[in-house]
């Protein structure tokens, strides 16, 4: 080869791989906060999930919900219990209406174990920002 020949090929071969590295630095990071938004995505999918299918997360001393029954979308039956007397409602986005009170009191469903953790450590976070108030 004569030395036109290596100038040239210097001159081309060094942009090229400059591109390759800025290339795969961009690859790199897009792979990284596609798998970041993945992440968020699959803990609010999973928030969104505990919350529609567990309404016992919210249960208070003098307030419990018993049993929760999807009829839609947005509406819902739910059995409470206030003052040891269990009574269904309808539920839906615009209103609650009361339906019935039930004679035979019926058992509280049975949380999964995680829903009883996220209950507990939501509990722990309320008690602390009660004390802080």
């Amino acid at each position: 080869m004569n030395k036109m020949t290596l100038w040239l090929l210097l001159a081309f071969a060094t942009p090229v791989a400059a591109k390759s590295a800025a290339s795969g630095l961009s690859t790199e990071l897009l792979s990284v906060g596609l798998s970041l938004m993945l992440v968020v995505l699959l803990v609010i999918g999973l928030g969104f999930l505990v919350k529609r299918f567990n309404p016992n997360i919210g249960n208070t001393p003098g307030f419990k919900v018993i049993r929760s029954l999807p009829l839609g979308t947005k509406e819902r039956l739910m059995v409470i219990e206030i003052d040891n007397k269990q009574h269904l409602l309808g539920v839906t986005p615009g209103s609650i209406n009361y339906l019935y009170q039930l004679e035979q009191p019926l058992e509280q469903a049975d949380m999964p174990v995680f829903a009883k953790e996220l209950s507990r450590f939501i509990g722990k976070q309320n008690n602390k920002n009660n004390l802080n108030d």
